[in-house]
């Protein structure tokens, strides 16, 4: 324990009282990491409005500046390069050298409070025994530019009254050998131990490489040029989605958004009879379709059922021929309202209209801004009461959604999230989280298939024609997208145990980083999988993996075979526990090795 009886201040001036502060480090029983906490008393005539705590100063690269990161749920940065001034025109007090964070949801950059500074020759990672509605963690880093050193450092915006103590709770300190994903290790049992589902994650979802998403019309029934596509396309589609290992349908626009109770379909779509008949024959095929719903926010005419003032313009209002396309001041047909998810009436009113859904065998939804707020009812009960209407008439319904604010709770109740963007780093996230499935949206991009497919992530598959919406293609009319979906679906067919089962630890089975080129590996009891995807031009990629330090083996060897981009087997060779250097084929940009390592 550390004590503190007076803390100093910054500047030679005088305080009335004192502030005292302790420190408490304890280790935990597996001897792995270090348990701190710390207590401040304020027996001053002032409140303290800030506490930092953990502060960790003086940190250096482990793996020099370019391959030493920072990491989290949903990003990773170089911070010893990232935060180095710029040789541009900067205002001091927003300078480069500073960056924060706080957790939350997938609309901010830190998903999980979970974080780790290091590189594959070890590290340090960090997190508060904190969950739920829990105070969030706000991260500040700041790399000096005299020392060249990061100081690492966890902000409390509280405000300790005189006379009153503060607690920080517990912050859990894991140094680590290797990669990030030994340092993960007490915080995946910490999520294991509070992540509470409703319902296991549907089959299809887990086995699935993604899904698709189809963007039905632009929301103008009486325009005859507005239809995208109509419901009687849907089978045709879902053959397709299937041929390129997509497990599900997500539809836009298929009716008015805003308006409670859910309206029936757009008309000019097909009549209600023909949805659902589409939707039962698409599940005979074996995709499964969810219709996209947003209810959050309420229009002209739903809002004052809810107390709500709508104004005339703004909210989400946008077609290909606006000017500009999005919310132009003469158009506001989708102009909109938030409504309080705790609204009973809202909450009754969206379980009518999602009952009517299931009497006609439409039982998944995929939800539009997935808000979670303390105190019930909120959007988690409500979810609960869809899902007890929906599971009995189908066990393997779907619930996924727009995640926004508490990615621990919302974990409990999504399958898969619809979140707008394209491929990110959240192997953190996947690798402890096994719900929600992450989405990455892919347009047609070749690298965004692979690098999504090598991360376990879930493709949200939407290609577009020319100047039209999202979602608007087929997949055939791309010929380089469809080929790449049909080689990483044959490869997560072949290898699905370890996607499903296994411990996802991204690049950490190297134990040096390998240029122009993307590794993921995944572990099993007995065995390893390493994914290669070639990067650069050309060219053979060499590993140098330790498999070894992550799977155990009782002879001390491994057998170690060797696949190609179709999964066919190309050698089988045999490896020690240290230090192993394979190298590939040569390998034409963004073609993919395997390699399995299996335990003798």
């Amino acid at each position: 324990m550390l004590s503190w009886d007076a803390l100093g201040t910054s500047r030679p001036f005088a305080v009335a009282g004192k502030v005292s502060a302790e420190v408490r480090l304890t280790s935990t029983p597996d001897g792995q990491s270090i348990v701190m906490s710390c207590q401040v008393r304020n027996q001053s005539e002032r409140a303290v409005r800030q506490v930092i705590f953990p502060d960790l100063a003086g940190l250096v690269p482990t793996d020099g500046i370019d391959h030493t990161y920072f990491k989290t749920g949903g990003f990773g940065s170089a911070p010893f390069r990232e935060l180095q001034l710029a040789d541009g025109d900067e205002f001091y007090a927003q300078s480069n050298a500073f960056r924060e964070y706080t957790s939350g949801g997938m609309f901010d950059p830190m998903w999980m409070r979970w974080m780790d500074l290091g590189g594959l020759k070890g590290g340090l990672s960090l997190f508060p025994r904190r969950w739920g509605w829990d105070p969030k963690v706000t991260v500040l880093l700041h790399l000096s530019p005299t020392t060249h050193k990061l100081r690492l450092m966890c902000l409390h915006p509280v405000e300790v009254k005189p006379g009153e103590t503060w607690e920080s709770g517990e912050f859990v300190l894991t140094p680590h050998r290797s990669g990030w994903a030994k340092g993960i290790e007490p915080y995946r049992e910490w999520v294991r131990a509070h992540l509470k589902r409703e319902y296991p994650v549907p089959e299809h979802i887990r086995r699935g490489l993604g899904y698709r998403t189809l963007w039905m019309c632009q929301n103008q029934p009486h325009d005859p040029a507005d239809v995208v596509w109509r419901f009687g396309d849907l089978p045709r589609l879902a053959q397709e989605a299937k041929e390129h290992g997509l497990t599900e349908m997500v539809l836009w626009a298929w009716c008015p958004g805003f308006a409670l109770p859910l309206p029936g379909p757009f008309p000019h779509l097909g009549t209600e009879a023909e949805f659902a008949a589409a939707i039962k024959e698409c599940r005979r095929i074996g995709v499964n379709v969810a219709p996209f719903i947003s209810v959050l926010q309420a229009n002209k005419a739903t809002g004052p059922r809810y107390g709500l003032s709508v104004p005339e313009t703004g909210g989400w209002t946008y077609h290909t021929e606006l000017i500009p396309r999005f919310n132009p001041p003469y158009a506001g047909a989708y102009a909109c309202a938030q409504v309080a998810t705790n609204n009973q009436l809202w909450q009754d009113d969206i379980v009518a209209s999602v009952q009517h859904l299931i009497d006609l065998g439409v039982t998944s939804l995929s939800w539009d801004q997935y808000l979670a707020v303390p105190g019930e009812p909120n959007i988690h009960t409500l979810t609960s009461r869809i899902r007890a209407l929906a599971k009995p008439r189908d066990p393997e319904s779907t619930f996924s959604g727009e995640e926004l604010y508490n990615l621990e709770l919302d974990a409990g109740y999504l399958d898969y999230t619809w979140n707008w963007g394209g491929y990110r780093d959240c192997q953190a996230f996947t690798s402890v989280f096994r719900a929600p499935r992450a989405n990455v949206n892919v347009n047609t991009s070749v690298w965004t298939v692979k690098r999504a497919f090598a991360d376990n992530l879930f493709l949200n598959v939407w290609p577009s024609r020319p100047g039209s919406v999202n979602g608007s293609d087929l997949i055939a009319n791309h010929a380089d997208l469809s080929r790449a979906l049909k080689q990483c679906a044959k490869l997560r067919a072949q290898f699905l145990t370890y996607f499903t089962e296994g411990t996802f630890i991204g690049y950490c089975l190297l134990t040096e980083t390998s240029p122009g080129a993307t590794v993921c590996g995944y572990v099993l009891p007995d065995r390893a999988l390493a994914l290669v995807v070639n990067e650069g031009g050309e060219r053979p990629v060499t590993l140098r993996c330790d498999v070894g330090a992550w799977v155990p083996t009782p002879s001390g060897r491994f057998e170690v075979r060797s696949y190609d981009n179709d999964g066919a087997l190309l050698a089988t060779t045999q490896a020690g526990t240290g230090p192993v250097e394979l190298t590939t084929k040569a390998l034409q940009n963004l073609e993919i090795a395997v390699y399995e390592f299996v335990a003798k």
